[in-house]
C-alpha cells in the first residue's frame, strides 16, 4: 500500500482564516469571563469538568513496520503518561447529560524537535474526543455554525438541555428516520447514548503529521475489564458526577489497558487534510496499533490530583514533536484557542503553568 508523504504544502488555509479565529477567540473569551463570574474561578472554555486524572505508561512495541515506526513511535520504549478524562462542555454540567467526552494524553520524557518554536517542554500531548470526525469542516464553518451553538449552550441550564436532548432523540427515532433522514451531526452528539466513559473509544478527529506520513489516531479499550464497559449505559439514578464516581470505583480494584492506533492517509482526495468532517475510509487504510497505554490501580481523583489536573495542567495538541504536528484548519484553530483559554485560566486563578518532567509531579 502507498501512503501519502508529508510535505509542507499539504495545508491550504482560507485567506480569512486568521480573522475567523480572532472572532472565535473573542466569543470564547466572553464565555470564559461569564464562567468566572459564576464559579469564581477560571475554567477551560472546553473540557471544563474532569472525571479523573490518571497516571500510566505508554509502551511502543518492537517490530512496528517502517511506516508506523515514526516520531514518538520510531523506537521501542516505555514512557510515563498523565491522562485527563473530561466532558467537552465549557461549563460544569451534570454527567447525566449526553454529549461528547474528552481525553487529554500527556506523554512525558519525549525528546526531539518541537512543533512550535521556543517550546522547551519534553511532553507530547494528544487531544482526543468521542466523535470520530469533527463536527465542523474548518475554522470558518466553526465560526458560522459552531459558535452560535456554543454561545447558546453556555447559557442554558441543565434541565433545559436534558429536555431538549430527550425531545431531539424522540424526533430522530420516530419522525426523521421514517423519511430516511437523521439529526445533523452537530446535534447528533446530544442524542448519542450516555455510556461508561472508560469503555469509550476516543479519536483525534483531525489529522496530524506522522513522521514521514499523515495520520489520524484513535484510543480503544482492549483489556477485558474495560472492554466489558463498552456501551454500558449510565444509570439515571447514579447522580450528577456518575463519570467521576465510576472512574474512581473502577480503579480502586482494576487496571486498564488501551491501544493507540494510527490510520495512515493514502490519498488527500478521499482523506482530506482541511475538511475534518470527511470520514477516512477504513477499507483504504485501517487503524493499526502503534502503542499500548496501561493504567494500574490508583485513586484518580484525590483533591490534590484534581487541583493539579484542573488548575495546573494544560493540554494542547501543539505541545509536542514536530513529527506529530497537527494539520488542517481545525487544528490551526485549536492552537490559538487553547493557548488563549489556558492563559486566561491560569491568570485569573493565579495558578502556575507548569509542564511536568516526571510522573512523580502528579500528586498521589
Amino acid at each position: 500500500m502507498t501512503y501519502l508523504r508529508y510535505h509542507e504544502d499539504l495545508e491550504n488555509p482560507r485567506p480569512d482564516e486568521e480573522q475567523d479565529i480572532d472572532k472565535i477567540i473573542a466569543v470564547l473569551r466572553d464565555n470564559n469571563e461569564r464562567a468566572y463570574r459564576k464559579y469564581k474561578r477560571g475554567l477551560r472554555d472546553a473540557h471544563a469538568k474532569s472525571h479523573g486524572i490518571l497516571r500510566g505508561e505508554l509502551t511502543v512495541p518492537a517490530g512496528l513496520p517502517p511506516e508506523l515506526a515514526q516520531g514518538l513511535f520510531a523506537t521501542p520504549a516505555t514512557y510515563p503518561v498523565i491522562a485527563r478524562l473530561s466532558s467537552t462542555s465549557g461549563v460544569i454540567r451534570s454527567d447525566q447529560l449526553r454529549g461528547v467526552r474528552g481525553l487529554g494524553i500527556k506523554v512525558l520524557g519525549v525528546d526531539g524537535p518541537r512543533a512550535l518554536p521556543g517550546d522547551e517542554a519534553t511532553t507530547q500531548d494528544f487531544i482526543m474526543v468521542t466523535h470520530r470526525e469533527f463536527l465542523f469542516a474548518d475554522a470558518h464553518a466553526y465560526l458560522m455554525k459552531g459558535m452560535p451553538t456554543a454561545w447558546v449552550l453556555a447559557r442554558l441550564p441543565d434541565p433545559v438541555l436534558q429536555s431538549g436532548s430527550s425531545l431531539l432523540a424522540a424526533l430522530d427515532q420516530h419522525v426523521l428516520r421514517r423519511f430516511g433522514q437523521g439529526v445533523p451531526p452537530n446535534l447528533g452528539v446530544f442524542i448519542a447514548p450516555n455510556t461508561h466513559i472508560l469503555g469509550e473509544t476516543f479519536y483525534t478527529s483531525a489529522p496530524v503529521r506522522y513522521g514521514d506520513y499523515v495520520a489520524k489516531l484513535l484510543y480503544v479499550p482492549v483489556s477485558p475489564e474495560v472492554v466489558a464497559l463498552q456501551g454500558q449505559p449510565v444509570s439515571e439514578a447514579a447522580g450528577v458526577n456518575v463519570h467521576q464516581d465510576s472512574v474512581i470505583d473502577f480503579f480502586a480494584s482494576h487496571s486498564a489497558t488501551y491501544e493507540l492506533r494510527a490510520q495512515l492517509c493514502t490519498d488527500a482526495a478521499t482523506m482530506p487534510i482541511e475538511d475534518a468532517t470527511v470520514p477516512w475510509p477504513e477499507d483504504e487504510s485501517p487503524h493499526r496499533t502503534v502503542a499500548t497505554i496501561r493504567f494500574d490501580v490508583q485513586d484518580p481523583y484525590t483533591p490534590e490530583r484534581r487541583a493539579y489536573g484542573d488548575d495546573v495542567l494544560s493540554f494542547n495538541s501543539w505541545r509536542g514533536l514536530d513529527a506529530h504536528r497537527p494539520l488542517g484548519s481545525i487544528n490551526r484553530l485549536k492552537q490559538r484557542v487553547y493557548e488563549a483559554s489556558s492563559n486566561f485560566r491560569h491568570d485569573v486563578n493565579n495558578a502556575p503553568r507548569l509542564e511536568p518532567r516526571d510522573a512523580t509531579e502528579l500528586p498521589p
